[in-house]
Order: structure tokens, then C-alpha cells, then sequence
């Protein structure tokens, strides 16, 4: 491991694939020093990998990020290992979609437990790490547009992301004056193996999401390269993708108008699949 004192150091969650993966590589490449961490252990291994064929530096860590035993577990360990920490990027992430009252109630708690709760869990177990270097320490928190969209059946889905972009704003003010940057990333639809996993409560929601994947015009690592300009430039929000600023900006003008707007789009989806299958 190289432990000298010019490396940078940085934690990424969800590390195994999709937009982690991303960070990971982009990160290494830039002589950062990576943990990868993951519940994927194989995932993680692959990142690493390719990471150190492109001549990167980084070490594989396993992490169930809504387990927060597990997170005091691994900071401690890298605490003896890393002479700081310089970023902590909470990307790791899981998708569903279903009806209040069909939708498994557990299902529902996951999505929570995963995308909000390993936020937070992240943000408590490295904080306080990050401030004894400060400054130019620096959180990024993966949102999603999804919390201003809040289609129907999403609920699960949006309510995490909303959560992590309130709770990024509100820590961005606790820790601005002490030298530990916040950027929250809240990227459009973008291509990723997010859905893979996704429990979705029938082939009709699937179906949908998967159409605005494949029709999305960036990748993950635009996300990435328009993340790392925004820490920079020490910019709170990173809203990336033309529909998703769109979006973002509409919702704040005409919020009623663009609710309505989001549900006749999501009955005119829901139509036409039934229609195609």
C-alpha cells in the first residue's frame, strides 16, 4: 500500500460497479489512494482490478452500508492504515418501485435502510475522521432526480434520495466554516446496472425504468468528471444531465403544475407498455 504523505485518500461505497465503480477508477487515476467497498465482494475485486491494470492504488473493503457496526469496523481499520481521509463518497445505492399497500413493507425499509441510513451511517463514521485533517476534506452524497420527480409507485426510491439531498444541505452548513466541503450528486437517468438488482413489484415498473435508462444520453462517468469539477469549484449541488436541470428548475417554479406533469407522463408509460406487451 503506498502510505506517503502526497497520496490523497479516499472511501467510496457501492464501489463494485455502475457509478462507484466510476469513482473508483477516475479517483486512482488521479494518484488517489481508493477503498473500495462494497457487499459485492467479487464486484469490488473487478474494480480493483481494473484500476490497477490503468497503474492505480487501492484495496477492496467489504461494507453493508446500512449496517453501522460494520462502518465503525472498517474506519477503524483504515484509521491504522491511512495517514487521513480526504473524501468520502456515499454512492451505494439499490431501486424499486410497487403501490403502498402491495409493495412489501420490508422491500420498502431496504431501500431506506440502504440509501438514506447508509448516508448517514457513512457521514458518522467519517465526519469526525475528516475534521481532524480539515481543511479540504470533502462528503459527496449520491442523490438521484428521482427525489424531485416523485412518480407514483417510487415512493421508496424518491423518499431516500429527497432524504440524502436534505440531509446533505443541512450538513453542508454544520461543516462549512470548519474546513469539510459537501456536494450532493443528483444526476438524471443514467446507463448502469442499478436495476439489476432492483425489486420491482411487477415487469410493468421494470419495464418502465428500463426505458429511461436506455434512453439516457450520458454515462456514469460524465457524472463522475461534472462531480469532481463541482468539489473544485466547492459547489453544494451537482444537478447533471439537460432533463434532469430541467427538471430540477421546473419543480421549484410551478411545483403543483409539474406533479401533474410527471403522473400524466407516467399513466402515458404505463399505457403504452401495456399496449407493447
Amino acid at each position: 500500500m503506498n502510505n506517503t504523505k502526497n497520496s490523497r485518500y479516499a472511501l467510496i461505497t457501492g464501489g463494485g460497479s455502475g457509478l462507484g465503480r466510476e469513482f473508483c477508477c477516475h479517483l486512482a487515476s488521479q494518484g488517489w489512494h481508493v477503498a473500495v467497498a462494497d457487499v459485492d465482494p467479487e464486484g469490488a475485486e473487478e474494480t480493483l482490478a481494473i484500476l490497477r491494470d490503468r497503474g492505480g492504488q487501492g484495496q477492496v473493503e467489504l461494507l453493508d452500508v446500512s449496517d453501522f457496526t460494520a462502518w465503525q469496523s472498517l474506519v477503524g481499520r483504515l484509521r491504522t492504515q491511512w495517514p487521513r481521509l480526504d473524501l468520502l463518497v456515499n454512492n451505494a445505492g439499490i431501486c424499486g418501485a410497487g403501490t403502498i399497500g402491495e409493495y412489501p413493507l420490508g422491500d420498502f425499509r431496504r431501500i431506506l435502510d440502504v440509501n438514506l441510513f447508509g448516508v448517514v451511517h457513512g457521514c458518522y463514521a467519517c465526519v469526525p475522521w475528516l475534521l481532524e485533517t480539515a481543511p479540504g476534506g470533502c462528503v459527496v452524497n449520491v442523490a438521484s432526480i428521482a427525489a424531485s420527480l416523485n412518480a407514483p409507485t417510487m415512493s421508496a426510491y424518491c423518499a431516500s434520495k429527497a432524504g440524502v439531498i436534505a440531509f446533505s444541505e443541512s450538513l453542508y452548513g454544520e461543516l462549512l466554516a470548519k474546513g469539510v466541503h459537501v456536494t450532493v450528486v443528483i444526476p438524471g437517468f443514467f446507463r448502469s446496472e442499478l436495476l439489476q438488482q432492483g425489486r420491482f413489484e411487477d415487469d410493468r415498473l421494470r419495464e418502465i425504468a428500463e426505458r429511461y435508462t436506455r434512453n439516457a444520453n450520458f454515462i456514469a462517468s460524465d457524472v463522475v468528471i461534472e462531480t469532481m469539477k463541482s468539489i473544485e469549484r466547492r459547489r453544494l449541488y451537482v444537478v447533471h444531465g439537460s432533463k434532469a436541470r430541467l427538471a430540477w428548475r421546473l419543480k421549484r417554479l410551478a411545483p403543483a403544475r409539474f406533479h401533474r406533469f410527471v403522473i400524466r407522463s407516467f399513466d402515458k408509460d404505463s399505457r403504452k407498455i401495456r399496449r407493447d406487451g
